[in-house]
């Protein structure tokens, strides 16, 4: 087995991942309400906040996890460097995020055999395409990352076209996060919610390779309509895909793999793992999960190194995959 992790977000001095970062602040103010809320206010809020707690306590229970920690950036890259010598079959790990485009290029350069960086700034930004041809051509960043619920205006819109122009003349893979944001209590109401937002830019724009991570987080019949659609489209596998538990029908990680496997094939399929904290560092219970269900579905060996490797090494460009 040979790996790249195509979906890793850098844990520069605060936690980030699974709603964590989110829940603080919700304690803090109440639901996500500003600080500005009366006591009597916050006082109604208090049964909200124990469900809160309790989903929150009971994905930590499914999967046990060590409790998150705070490092800093020099921290986080010696633990990420550590991490290739704990896990010999991970050969390099994409950040999607690094907390700005400048660090992630300095990340990149610093360890070229190791890790991948991803531009991630605001595409309504009036230079927004500008900053993304300077993150490619001299931050040498591989990909842009993009929050679809963060983004204000339809994906859709023409005002977009020329970051789409340039991320094509580039050549380069664009992620985009749709579906619920957070952990219980995030976002889940959004112009640009639904993959669906992405259709007719993938139409326009056919030589962009859109990703989209998460099995589309909710939307399984969106994003195989779009993946059968489109064929710039792809999925990637990462996190807990916990978006599965309320599904208004039965929804497991074998049927996503034998689902996407028989409307688009292996090679549009992209192995992640959204870590982020540390300790519990690259989430090695993820792969084996997702390794269980394409066995079980009957994904061949080569199947599954073109999920685990060639697919994302053949959009990044990687020699020798």
């Amino acid at each position: 087995m040979r790996v790249i992790d195509s979906h890793v977000h850098f844990p520069e001095d605060k936690i980030i991942d699974d709603g964590i970062e989110r829940d603080e602040k919700t304690r803090r103010n109440g639901i996500g309400y500003s600080s500005g809320n009366t006591n009597k206010s916050a006082e109604m809020l208090k049964p909200h906040q124990a469900w809160l707690r309790a989903e929150k306590g009971r994905w930590e229970s499914a999967w046990r996890f060590p409790e998150p920690v705070a490092v800093s950036k020099e921290q986080g890259e010696s633990l990420w460097l550590a991490e290739f010598e704990k896990y010999p079959y991970l050969e390099k790990v994409v950040f999607v995020t690094a907390g700005s485009n400048q660090f992630a290029s300095e990340l990149a350069e610093r360890n070229p055999g190791r890790f991948i960086g991803y531009a991630h700034h605001d595409p309504m930004l009036k230079d927004a395409p500008d900053r993304l041809e300077k993150a490619v051509k001299v931050q040498k960043l591989r990909g842009y990352k993009l929050l679809g619920p963060k983004v204000e205006k339809p994906l859709s819109d023409p005002f977009f076209n020329p970051l789409w122009e340039t991320a094509q003349d580039l050549q380069i893979p664009v992620l985009i996060h749709f579906g619920i944001m957070g952990a219980a209590g995030g976002i889940a109401s959004h112009i640009n919610m639904n993959p669906m937002a992405i259709h007719d830019v993938a139409k326009r724009f056919p030589d962009i390779p859109f990703i989209i991570p998460h099995f589309g987080t909710g939307y399984l019949f969106e994003v195989l309509n779009l993946c059968w659609a489109c064929p710039n489209v792809y999925i990637d596998t990462s996190g807990s895909n916990q978006w599965m538990r309320w599904m208004p029908y039965e929804v497991s990680l074998e049927i996503l793999f034998r689902k996407f496997r028989e409307t688009i094939g292996p090679t549009r399929i992209i192995f992640g793992t959204d870590s982020s904290w540390f300790p519990r560092g690259f989430s090695e219970k993820y792969l084996d999960e997702q390794n269980r269900a394409m066995s079980y579905v009957g994904f061949s060996d080569d199947e599954k190194d073109m999920v685990l490797y060639r697919n994302i090494a053949g959009l990044l460009k990687i020699q020798g995959n």
